[in-house]
């Protein structure tokens, strides 16, 4: 390994042995006698050798930032409010989340702007704190790059019920998976000569998630959705499809550290509509476990398979790492303060094989 990159690590494992030692908590400033600011993100600091054999046996060292996240939440008492999510691990900020959300009652909350929308449990529904690895399955990746795309966000409106164990979402949405309104199913107006000027959006996105918890850390949940909007991401040449899309999971420990085993099944189902060269089927399949070790630390594996399309073509990944938590030694939460180190392995019918290291931080407050 070059000089370079073991300074990296070890300086990556310096600074987040000595910041983990610093106790987070999000901070809330009260703006008046009815407003109330909440502050909350983190930051995960990575390092990472990637390694691809083909015919050039191409290998690549990298450090950086894969997150840099600050969440703003604006509360008007308990009715509601505003919250802005913006990300700066590129260097530049760019815009995460931005949403207005009322509570209807003490279990009904309504959300209108650009959000995650209901899709399948291990997409951006798992926040990027509680990723059991250092990164999403790869079954929710490929998922979500051929639907909304990897931000897993769109424009639109939902509402969700949560009562008891058992929580509830429905979503409508602009099913283009942008920021950008030009592009999508909005109108500026009817003052002008054309008001369905732009991208042709023939439909909506329909999208639903039902979850239910009976207790002793077990989650079981089913997802459903249909595309109608012919986002661009799913054209193959003629086209933008609609598409069909499900999913189900059931989880023993949901969240890193949650318990001494957990384990963890995923599977999801893509079917594009016919655009003149058949309809397409995709579908994959996550298996995760991980037990305690250290005292609050994990050891984790995940077997994954995702078929390109479900006659042909498929891939292979799989993933194995240790993690440790100096938060959850603290009695503090185990997402606080992490440090991953994961190894990645990918066997493809159609691409290169190839292999993948990272060991990165995590800070959450």
């Amino acid at each position: 390994m070059p000089l370079s990159i073991a300074r990296c690590l070890s300086l990556l494992f310096t600074v987040s042995a000595f910041l983990f030692t610093t106790p987070f908590a999000s901070a809330q400033l009260a703006l008046g006698d009815d407003l109330r600011l909440d502050i909350a993100g983190g930051v995960q600091p990575r390092a990472s050798v990637g390694v691809e054999q083909n015919a050039m046996d191409e290998t690549r060292y990298g450090f950086g930032l894969r997150r840099a996240r600050i969440q703003a939440r604006v509360l008007y008492r308990d009715l509601g409010g505003v919250e802005y999510d913006v990300e700066g691990g590129s260097g530049m900020i760019e815009s995460v989340d931005l949403f207005a959300f009322a509570n209807l009652t003490s279990r009904v909350q309504a959300r209108v702007g650009y959000f995650p929308v209901a899709q399948p449990a291990g997409g951006i529904l798992t926040p990027y704190f509680l990723i059991d690895a250092v990164d999403r399955a790869a079954i929710d990746e490929r998922w979500l790059a051929g639907t909304l795309g990897g931000d897993g966000r769109d424009l639109g409106a939902d509402v969700t019920y949560r009562g008891g164990r058992t929580t509830l979402s429905l979503a409508v949405h602009n099913g283009f998976g942008t920021f950008q309104r030009g592009t999508n199913n909005f109108r500026e107006g009817i003052s002008g000569p054309d008001v369905v000027n732009g991208a042709e959006t023939p439909g909506l996105a329909v999208s639903s998630v039902v979850i239910y918890e009976p207790g002793r850390g077990v989650e079981v949940g089913l997802y459903g959705g249909y595309n109608g909007a012919n986002p661009d991401r799913t054209d193959r040449g003629e086209g933008g499809r609609d598409y069909t899309s499900g999913g189900a999971h059931v989880y023993w420990g949901a969240s890193p550290g949650s318990q001494p085993v957990r384990l963890k099944l995923d599977a999801i189902v893509l079917r594009y509509d016919d655009d003149g060269d058949g309809a397409q089927d995709q579908a994959g399949l996550s298996a995760f476990g991980a037990v305690r070790v250290f005292g609050h630390g994990e050891a984790f594996a995940r077997a994954e398979r995702y078929w390109n399309d479900v006659d042909r073509a498929g891939d292979d990944f799989l993933t194995a790492g240790l993690s440790y938590s100096p938060s959850a030694a603290r009695g503090a939460p185990y997402h606080r303060a992490r440090l991953t180190l994961a190894y990645h392995f990918r066997a493809s019918d159609v691409l290169d094989q190839a292999h993948l290291v990272v060991l990165q931080g995590q800070l959450a407050f």
